[in-house]
């Protein structure tokens, strides 16, 4: 396995992971005050997709008659309707089998007209009025659409759909006076697909979204080479420049973006020794430059944005393991102490809550993973022990969820053995429970909230870089094997943009090289 860092004769396992805006605050996600992404707004201290709320689905919709259920149908742009079928006013629409194609993606409901998304059965007749119906062989949504608009006037959104075997929403509207219907049994359209490829392979990088939509790729190592290279993924282009390079070169260092849209970098590794050096990158003027230093040198570290806008770094290895912490405030670019952690910790987990509270968890401290986890309260500057995990991991990763609990997911148990369970923290008991266990057992991986409230988990290693990939369902607290990436990765980055893709790019591959592809999980 490669990447191996021996620290005091332990092997650590360096895990990055990768940050940025979801619609519901994750892992080092920024907390806004009124600066957010385009496409994104403030709310309640935190970045939503626009039109989405702090509890990560839509508002409620007009409602009326219920639409009913389509089974067997195809994925696509385009459902299925009766053949024969025609649309007219009055009485309750009926439902046969088969069909021909009408318009996209939504059944007819009581009240509304046929416009796009809707299926009808063989032979029937969608009414405004009634009841819109589906019959066997008709099609589903789009298997990972996004929510469908309600169709009424009023430019209200939809209510919260339900869930399809994606872990997307695959809500089929039915106009103005008719409920949300879900249709079954289409095929998944979502996938991974090739995007333009990096500059430089790399990994151990960061990768930041940025206010403007674009992606800022930073450092890492290539072929145990540190970088000092950076460089932009834009969205709109599919396609990846070179942007300034940063002050020092460094790879395992941590990238969080500040609430004024720069992005302040800590701590690493240059090759020769650990760095307690600091930098800000300005996309204003697409340039680097030095700010404060640490009080120490640190690796495998955390940082995470607090909702009043400083940085908090934790834990990580200078040399011996840590379980100090400071803070960094970008109105005097200076970091100042912050206490201790109650345990030293390496490659640990640093998850912001939805109560201004960061929960660290697990990381290796005296001489194995542990199981800890504490808290750290920005109100009065103090960390305190809370329950501890099921399980000792160290390289997980931690997931907020849209209800405010947090999902962590496989790492290397203390006998550096890679683990396949999960567990769930709950702040509300302060108590973590075991959920189900990944299919593959993995370290090095990434974990992305998806806009539906599902989790995305893909790559990382099982003694060799894996391509596979799995849904996390949080309503049913299972994982679901999906079609793999393209290319098997592990220290890859995994960035959810702003219109609901995520771009995953570089990492070390199968056949021992550095990658510099990237592809969108779409």
């Amino acid at each position: 396995m490669r990447n191996l860092v021996a620290i005091v004769g332990v092997f650590v396992i360096v895990h990055i992971a990768a940050c940025g805006y979801d619609p519901h605050p994750i892992s080092g996600a920024l907390p806004c005050t009124s600066h957010c992404p385009n496409g994104y707004v403030c709310t309640n201290n935190f970045c939503y997709l626009t039109g989405t709320g702090p509890d990560g689905g839509p508002s409620a919709g007009t409602t009326g008659g219920a639409g009913a259920t389509g089974t067997g149908g195809t994925v696509g742009s385009d459902a299925a309707a009766g053949s024969g079928g025609t649309v007219q006013t009055g009485g309750a629409g009926a439902a046969g089998s088969g069909g021909s194609t009408v318009r996209s993606d939504a059944a007819a409901g009581s009240g509304g007209t046929v416009r796009s998304d809707a299926a009808a059965g063989s032979g029937g007749t969608v009414q405004t009025g009634g009841a819109g119906a589906a019959g066997s062989g008709g099609s589903t949504v789009r298997s990972d659409a996004a929510v469908a608009h309600d169709g009424a006037a009023d430019g209200a959104p939809d209510a919260p759909s339900p869930m399809d075997s994606n872990g997307d929403a695959s809500l089929v509207d039915s106009e103005a006076g008719g409920a949300d219907v879900l249709g079954t049994g289409g095929a998944t359209a979502r996938a991974f697909k090739a995007t333009g490829s990096m500059i430089t392979g790399r990994d151990n990088h960061t990768a930041t979204l940025l206010l403007s939509g674009k992606v800022l790729i930073a450092g890492g190592s290539n072929f145990d080479t540190p970088l000092a290279s950076a460089e932009l993924y834009d969205s709109a282009t599919a396609t990846f420049s070179a942007t300034g390079k940063m002050v020092a070169a460094r790879y395992a260092a941590t990238a969080t973006l500040l609430q004024d849209g720069r992005v302040l970098v800590t701590g690493g590794f240059d090759g020769a020794e650990y760095l307690a050096s600091a930098e800000i990158y300005d996309p204003a003027t697409a340039k680097f430059s030095a700010t404060g230093d640490m009080a120490a040198a640190r690796n495998f570290h955390t940082a995470t944005g607090l909702q009043n806008g400083k940085v908090l770094i934790a834990g990580g290895f200078g040399g011996n393991r840590l379980a100090s912490a400071e803070l960094y405030d970008p109105a005097t670019g200076k970091f100042t102490t912050a206490g201790s952690m109650r345990a030293v910790r390496v490659s640990q987990t640093a998850t912001l809550l939805k109560n201004g509270k960061v929960l660290i968890a697990g990381g290796l401290s005296t001489n194995s993973g542990v199981a800890s986890a504490e808290l750290y309260d920005p109100a009065s500057g103090s960390f305190a022990m809370t329950g501890s995990m099921k399980t000792a991991r160290s390289a997980q990763t931690a997931t907020l969820l849209t209800n405010g609990t947090v999902l962590l997911v496989g790492g290397d148990d203390p006998n550096d053995a890679q683990l396949a369970s999960a567990e769930i923290y709950d702040p509300t008991t302060a108590a973590f429970t075991a959920t189900g266990s990944i299919t593959g057992a993995r370290d090095s991986h990434t974990a992305t909230l998806l806009p539906s409230g599902f989790v995305l988990v893909a790559g990382g290693n099982n003694g060799a870089a894996l391509g596979s990939a799995r849904l996390y369902d949080p309503n049913a607290g299972t994982f679901t094997a999906i079609s793999g990436m393209i290319d098997e990765r592990e220290f890859h980055t995994a960035t959810l943009l702003t219109n609901g893709a995520v771009l995953v790019a570089g990492g070390f591959g199968m056949t021992n090289e550095d990658l510099a592809s990237a592809e969108l999980y779409q």
